[in-house]
């Protein structure tokens, strides 16, 4: 019984991150949106040279395994049209 109750509690966080995500998500999406589009061409060309920093072709990892899993969340808790 006492694995149930974790599981309860899982879904119970995971619930509430959702619900959470639905109020802030749009908030940080519009943020996001502002500072892309006001960036100056030199401030994109460092953001781009980070983000290309940060591959590691030597690495050995999951490719991409556990961004998969997040789209499928999203997906799952995405509304039924």
């Amino acid at each position: 019984m006492s694995a149930r109750i974790r599981t309860d509690e899982g879904e119970q966080a995971m619930r509430q991150w959702l619900q959470n995500w639905e109020r802030v998500g749009p908030i940080l999406e519009q943020e996001r949106w502002t500072r892309l589009t006001t960036m100056s061409e030199e401030e994109a060309q460092r953001a781009v040279q980070n983000v290309l920093d940060l591959w590691q072709p030597g690495w050995t990892g999951d490719d991409g395994e556990q961004q998969l899993l997040h789209q499928r969340v999203f997906a799952r808790a995405r509304p039924r049209r």
